[in-house]
């Protein structure tokens, strides 16, 4: 199976712009909408953490691939793009504190931020870094790392130690209920989602797949219950991590069967959604400002003005930051990593 499916980067544009209607939120009330706004489209996440799995597995089956050459790889495609945000927020909260509504300097949260650590937020009341979407990229550091270490293993016991290390993180925070801030985080039964995405690639691998009939009702189910799911039921990882499998699974399938073709601007949109997931907070908070100076909400079809300006805006942001910064400057580190590597067997080889 290609490393590189249309389905996944697709879904990964979709799942980011989701993401981004979920915050769509908080300028829109500030504009004077009165109404409840859905926060199912934060589930956008929980696709993204299945993805990941998935894409981990499908990388590296079947390949002898070096522990530094893997991490390597996703230090170069997770942190400069962050460390950049994070910086620029960071430059705000020391230089114009006053733009950055839900933010306050700490040492500790700063460094934290940066070192992808868990760290509780000093002004929100949730464990989240300075650039606040970098909750979830503490999360997928964590899996690297156990994800990287069982590439010691033979590769028939990969799978099962990956899904075995998550599970019993998972037991371990149910039985102890840890109260700190990293064990609890750590433990969370969300860290379960990379474990299905995983699970996903190694049944992809063996040749399983959905036929088309039944891939798309799947895909279609399990929009409807990440929409419909309520956490008061169950713990996220059921309303959300399960109707996420069931998604990915369905449009894997359907590019297995050959009904999935390659587009060249959705495939775009899907190499940027990690621009736009990690932007899109300073987009609309710093659209939302101008809009509510400019009295935008009071006009006649002003908030659904804002919502067009918002989506359009956000894609373009993420857009330029991935094609101006994020690729160019990913293939020079890549293409320097593979000059060392090249540089150090020679060095060996002498």
């Amino acid at each position: 199976m290609p490393a590189h499916l249309n389905s996944v980067q697709y879904l990964r544009a979709i799942a980011a712009m989701m993401v981004v209607l979920f915050h769509m939120g908080v300028p829109l009330q500030r504009l004077g909408y009165e109404g409840s706004w859905p926060d199912w489209p934060a589930r956008g996440i929980d696709i993204f953490f299945v993805i990941s799995g998935l894409i981990m597995w499908v990388v590296t089956a079947d390949r002898n691939v070096r522990l530094r050459d893997f991490f390597y790889r996703r230090v170069v495609r997770i942190v400069p793009i962050y460390w950049l945000l994070t910086s620029f927020i960071v430059g705000l909260l020391l230089l114009a504190p006053a733009l950055v509504q839900s933010g306050r300097f700490e040492v500790w949260h700063v460094v934290a931020s940066y070192l992808f650590l868990p760290a509780s937020h000093p002004v929100i009341d949730m464990v989240a870094p300075a650039l606040i979407p970098g909750w979830t990229l503490n999360y997928e550091m964590f899996f690297y790392a156990i994800f990287g270490l069982s590439l010691l293993l033979p590769p028939g016991q990969r799978l099962p130690a990956i899904c075995g290390v998550l599970a019993l993180l998972v037991a371990l925070g149910e039985i102890m209920r840890p109260g700190g801030v990293m064990l609890a985080f750590y433990t969370s039964p969300i860290i379960l989602e990379f474990g299905f995405g995983v699970a996903l690639g190694a049944a992809l691998g063996r040749g399983w797949a959905m036929p088309p009939w039944l891939a798309w009702p799947t895909i279609g189910l399990g929009f409807v219950a990440l929409a419909m799911g309520d956490e008061a039921w169950a713990h996220r990882v059921i309303v959300a991590g399960l109707p996420s499998l069931a998604i990915v699974a369905g449009v894997v399938s359907l590019e297995v069967a050959g009904k999935v073709p390659s587009l060249r601007v959705p495939n775009l949109l899907g190499d940027a959604s990690y621009a736009l997931y990690l932007t899109h907070t300073i987009v609309l908070s710093a659209m939302g400002q101008v809009a509510y100076r400019l009295g935008l909400g009071g006009l006649p079809g002003g908030l659904v003005i804002f919502v067009l300006l918002a989506c359009v805006a956000t894609q373009l942001a993420s857009l330029a930051i991935h094609m101006a910064f994020e690729r160019p400057l990913n293939r020079r580190l890549l293409r320097l990593g593979r000059d060392m590597g090249s540089a150090r067997t020679l060095r060996v080889a002498a």
